[in-house]
């Protein structure tokens, strides 16, 4: 997990903090009459075997709805990219870590 120093700094630059200690950041472009939104999460207690970010990108018609609105949809599919990925596996670790610590009180 990113020290809080890291968090604020990285915040300030327009990161978010996301579920799981992950940070995310949304851009848009103008594409016609579309606006482009490019996603990317830092993923930093990714282990070797794996890339330490997930990325992706999202089309909105610019008639349908506000920039604000859409920022608010990527950022929810960014937080259900991760609830996908790596929901379950971290709820079933921590109830081990849970189940673990009212067998051993020390």
């Amino acid at each position: 997990m990113p020290s809080e120093d890291a968090k604020s700094l990285l915040t300030a630059m327009g990161w978010e903090s996301l579920p799981y200690g992950c940070l995310g950041i949304a851009r848009h472009t103008q594409v016609g009459s579309s606006r482009v939104w490019s996603w990317l999460i830092l993923v930093p207690w990714a282990v070797n075997d794996s890339k330490p970010w997930i990325d992706g990108t999202k089309l909105f018609d610019r008639s349908l709805g506000t920039e604000e609105d859409e920022r608010t949809a990527v950022v929810q599919h960014m937080r259900t990219v991760l609830d996908d990925r790596y929901g379950e596996s971290v709820g079933e670790r921590s109830i081990e870590r849970f189940l673990r610590s009212l067998e051993d009180p020390d």
